[in-house]
């Protein structure tokens, strides 16, 4: 076994609230270390849009200006996957997959969430740039278009009463599984004319990385000008399970107002908490747990009252 050394506050996820959260640490004097297992829920998206300041940046560009600001200020940064996590607070250690341990007062989980993407011929062509499913961050770009939501579950009428803020003109696609809506939801998607189609989908078509239609296994076709879908997500590791983090059924995180899990010492911020899945949101976060992590570092001497 190698020791790596041990620091304030180890980092688990690369993205804006990790990145963010090590480049807040580092401001607050804080030995920290990232570890990034760079594979992005967002990598397919052309742009992050709504950043303050950034117009559209690419999701590299945006992880890659977040990386060189947090190392700037002090922050160590290493690609690789943390295998896994135990101890307690003040004493946690971190083992990657190649052995190595190191060891960390506080942890900061910001490793998202992974989706589960449709299986569908010609999706991965269009995926990013005309099919998307974050309604946040892509609902602005189909304003009035014609859209199709892929999706069966039980949440698919309430993501089309969410994607009405942008169009009206929606199609649920459920590729031959029984959509599984209560009475109702299927009378909110009747009040809105929002049919549900049950045939399975052959494949996607298009130009380029424009969707133009789905072709269905009957032969028969419709035309969308973009398209979303909502199958389901997973927290992006098992890590906060493995260390006994409170969790709801979807395995979204339970956090205090200093975004502290429900075991101490251990911190969480991104995808992987309550809220909506924006990046500036994650920033924000990334940020709000540094500050709780540096205040309950503060020693007691340093404490009044």
């Amino acid at each position: 076994m190698t020791y790596g050394g041990t620091y304030d506050a180890i980092v688990i996820g690369g993205g804006p609230a990790g990145l963010s959260g090590a480049l807040w640490l580092a401001r607050y004097r804080r030995k920290v270390r990232v570890f990034d297992a760079e594979d992005p829920r967002n990598a397919a998206t052309w742009a992050v849009h709504g950043y303050p300041g950034l117009q559209d940046i690419s999701p590299r560009d945006l992880r890659s200006t977040l990386k060189l600001q947090a190392v700037d200020a002090g922050a160590e940064y290493e690609p690789g996957v943390v295998d896994s996590v135990e101890g307690a607070e003040d004493d946690f250690r971190v083992t990657l997959e190649d052995g190595r341990v190191f060891g960390a007062r506080r942890l900061l989980i910001a490793t998202g969430l992974k989706d589960i993407v449709p299986e569908l011929p010609g999706l991965e062509q269009f995926y990013g740039t005309s099919i998307w499913h974050c309604p946040d961050c892509d609902g602005p770009s189909v304003v009035d278009r014609k859209v199709g939501i892929i999706g069966w579950g039980r949440q698919i009428a309430a993501y089309c009463m969410y994607m009405l803020t942008w169009t009206d003109q929606l199609t649920v696609l459920t590729h031959g599984h029984p959509p599984d809506l209560e009475q109702n939801a299927r009378d909110a998607l009747a009040r809105w004319n929002i049919p549900v189609r049950q045939d399975v989908i052959e494949r996607l078509e298009g130009e380029g990385d424009q969707v133009q239609r789905v072709v269905f296994h009957d032969g028969s076709t419709e035309d969308f000008d973009a398209m979303f879908f909502h199958i389901a997500s997973g927290p992006g590791s098992t890590l906060a399970a493995d260390l006994g983090c409170q969790a709801d059924e979807e395995g979204i995180l339970e956090i205090g107002k200093e975004y502290e899990t429900t075991v101490p010492g251990v911190y969480a911020a991104g995808d992987i908490v309550p809220g909506s899945r924006l990046a500036i949101r994650a920033a924000s976060e990334g940020a709000r747990a540094a500050i709780g992590i540096h205040k309950s570092l503060i020693p007691e001497e340093r404490r009044i009252g």
